[in-house]
């Protein structure tokens, strides 16, 4: 059992249960080795059940646990070690089930198990560890930041006795750093932060006097533990910092992780998930379409690994869900949209109430269904989603380090009611949970400028119904907050660049001073140049600018439709699917290369007119290529397709040779000519096959125009 605990091998983990079983079948119940061949058993079984996700193993691991209590009466020597098997198992159960009954018998018997390991006792480190665990779980569950508290003292306490040179220090050492983590989510303390670097580092160096190569080096089990740890602190770090450094470190630390779980071991499923997670937020920040398209494969790759029945299925689920709403944002193609629909709901199934993942697939489900009303306007989307941000919130009760995100997504639900019926109770009460929110992000946590972001725009939204100027000063003042507190290269700055040129336009029309009105049109020029914000973002924000620049005839309206053109095409070109290219183009206008010459031409610029024109015939004939479909694809996964495409195809070369006319060659006879000849006309027959239905082409069209309405 401990060579598969290293190497993950299958094959060591059957051994260990059926070499468990026979030792069960030799001894009987009043021998002492009953009572450890139980635990063994049910050890072993626990094991197997955390790579393949078979409940039956869950289930009869603590039944024998059990058996091996009821075998250990108080004051029994090995009554701690079925005590602590039990515990294990029920938090298992906890995390399948989300019964807080198995969560809090767990917790008990732990604190059992400790009052049986004095200070002193070997494995008194062990006790402490677990009932840390316990309750930082619990505290995830519930929020009680007394539960936090005690985990991390419990935590230093084990470390405490895990001195120098013991063997589970670097285990103490990641535990310690990941709840300080978790407290840094909490306050924000960059303190937090900075210790639970320097901790997991320490676990991965650790090096105590005369081994220099011990600790935790590369093959040790728990190195790529401590790999994606020092990971997942950095991306934190990045998310506060927007320093680039941290984020390409902790992809590194991922991928040599990756290294150390090759296919077929039993937690490569972790470490594909942690990098799909890390990828996301690098593409978030530079746009590289890779990082998207690899992020998604891997977490496709963890799916795999997560079958039905496997503890982390819902959780891979919802990370897809996370990746094809983002491609969506970026594409706008509907299949992403609708799959990560699909997704959401298949999570939400696996995590019924109770579980301690539901919160996060009610909030997954929700923001999929609010982006699928902006698309379609149904309104039944937007009430749903409403609906299970609240039951989220439910599951989130103060203290809980993730109810800001919810209050935030009521209010964004909310707002876009408000957009809808124009009931004022709904600005109000976004409003109001906005502030709530932030409230609860201290500086330096990483939803804050967010955050800030959307009360700036509800409190637009409240100025432009009631008129009030103290609206537009504080969204001014906010504004200029989030501004600074969001890093420079950080994706967000867009929408903050944004939300300035409106709260400007706000100012203007209030005001009528002429400053507001270029500051207006210079922070839409900042907002569409900013290299690390989406493409579709941007592209949006340009049709503000020109829209506004129209509007108010400035002079910066040519710039405005020189950088949207520019913008289209690398949208475009960036765009994997004909769909949503197609969805694109019916987006933007058809004639925008039209306005922008007309533009060009009212300010007497001839050659910029025309040049805008050709940039916008190039644009439509280079996308006009790229909705070509390849033949290839055509034919693929279908018999009768790759038979009629194979016909069509050697029809069409027959076709191009130059047909007999009596001259082509002196040699040929003219019996030769007139079969050449009549060979040719029986090919151009088949191809027009005599009934309109049944030709070649027809049938390769028609082909085609199935395969474009499935993707419709």
């Amino acid at each position: 059992m401990l060579r598969f605990e290293r190497q993950g091998r299958k094959q060591d983990s059957e051994e260990a249960i059926l070499s468990s079983r026979q030792m069960l079948s030799w001894t009987p119940r009043a021998c002492a080795k009953h009572c450890r061949a139980l635990n063994n058993l049910a050890k072993s079984l626990y094991i197997r059940f955390k790579q393949g996700g078979e409940r039956k193993d869950l289930e009869e691991a603590l039944e024998h646990h059990r058996d091996a209590l009821m075998l250990t009466p108080p004051g029994h020597p090995d009554r701690g070690i079925s005590l602590i098997g039990i515990a294990n198992v029920l938090l298992t159960w906890f995390e399948q089930d989300g019964d807080r009954k198995d969560l809090e018998e767990a917790l008990e018997h732990h604190r059992n198990a400790l009052v049986l390991r004095s200070p002193g006792h070997p494995l008194r480190a062990s006790s402490l560890n677990s009932i840390a665990n316990a309750l930082w779980t619990r505290f995830e569950q519930g929020g009680d930041r007394k539960d936090l508290e005690e985990a991390i003292q419990h935590y230093r306490d084990a470390l405490v006795l895990r001195p120098p040179g013991h063997p589970l220090r670097a285990s103490s050492l990641n535990n310690i750093a990941n709840a300080l983590s978790t407290q840094f989510e909490q306050d924000g303390d960059r303190k937090d932060l900075e210790e639970a670097l320097e901790n997991h580092r320490d676990a991965l160096v650790l090096t105590p006097p005369g081994h220099p190569d011990r600790g935790i080096p590369p093959g040790h089990p728990h190195h790529g533990m401590t790999l994606n740890n020092i990971a997942n602190v950095l991306q934190t770090r990045f998310e506060q910092g927007g320093d680039s450094k941290d984020l390409e470190e902790g992809i590194q630390h991922l991928r040599d992780t990756l290294v150390l779980r090759p296919p077929g071991h039993p937690d490569r499923g972790m470490p594909l998930h942690n990098i799909a997670a890390v990828l996301l937020t690098r593409f978030q920040q530079g746009g590289d379409r890779k990082d998207l398209e690899e992020a998604l494969e891997h977490h496709r790759d963890a799916l795999v690994l997560r079958p039905p029945g496997h503890p982390l299925r819902a959780s891979s689920l919802n990370s897809i869900v996370s990746a094809l709403c983002t491609r969506f944002e970026q594409d706008g193609d509907r299949k992403d949209l609708e799959e990560a629909i699909q997704h959401s709901r298949d999570a939400l199934v696996l995590t019924p109430p109770g579980h301690p993942l539901r919160a996060s697939s009610l909030n997954n489900i929700a923001n999929a269904l609010s982006t699928q009303f902006e698309q379609d306007g149904d309104r039944k989307d937007l009430e749903e989603a409403l609906e299970h941000h609240r039951d989220a919130l439910m599951l989130r009760p103060p203290g809980h380090p993730l109810r800001a995100s919810s209050l935030n997504n009521i209010a964004n639900v909310l707002s876009t009611r408000f957009e809808q019926d124009g009931d004022r109770k709904d600005l109000k009460e976004a409003l109001e949970n906005h502030r709530d929110a932030l409230v609860l992000t201290p500086p330096g946590h990483p939803l804050r400028a967010s955050l800030m972001n959307h009360i700036v725009n509800v409190l637009l939204t409240r100025f432009q119904q009631g008129g009030d100027r103290k609206d537009l000063e504080d969204a001014l003042h906010l504004c200029n907050i989030a501004k600074a507190e969001s890093p420079l290269s950080h994706p967000l700055q867009v929408y903050i660049l944004n939300t300035f040129a409106h709260v400007y336009l706000c100012l203007y029309q209030a005001h009528h001073r002429e400053e507001h009105l270029q500051s207006v049109m210079a922070f839409f020029n900042e907002a569409t140049a900013f290299a690390s914000g989406s493409l579709l973002l941007r592209l949006k924000c340009c049709m503000s600018w020109i829209q506004h620049a129209e509007s108010h005839h400035h002079s910066s309206a040519l710039d405005a439709y020189a950088r949207s053109l520019q913008l289209l095409d690398s949208h475009l070109s960036a765009t994997a699917s004909i769909t949503a290219r197609h969805q694109a183009r019916m987006v933007f206008s058809a004639n925008l290369s039209v306005d922008a010459a007309s533009c060009a031409l009212r300010s007497g610029d001839i050659c910029r007119a025309l040049e805008l024109l050709e940039q916008g015939r190039t644009i439509l004939w280079t996308q006009m290529a790229r909705f070509h479909t390849p033949l290839s694809q055509l034919a693929s996964g279908d018999p009768h397709a790759e038979t009629l495409v194979q016909r069509f195809q050697s029809l069409s070369l027959m076709l191009h040779q130059q047909p007999a006319d009596g001259s082509s060659t002196q040699n040929s006879s003219r019996l030769t000519t007139e079969a050449e000849a009549g060979q040719y006309r029986r090919l151009v027959d088949e191809w027009r096959s005599g009934s309109t239905h049944g030709s070649v082409v027809y049938q390769v069209l028609h082909l085609l125009l199935m395969q474009c309405l499935e993707a419709l």
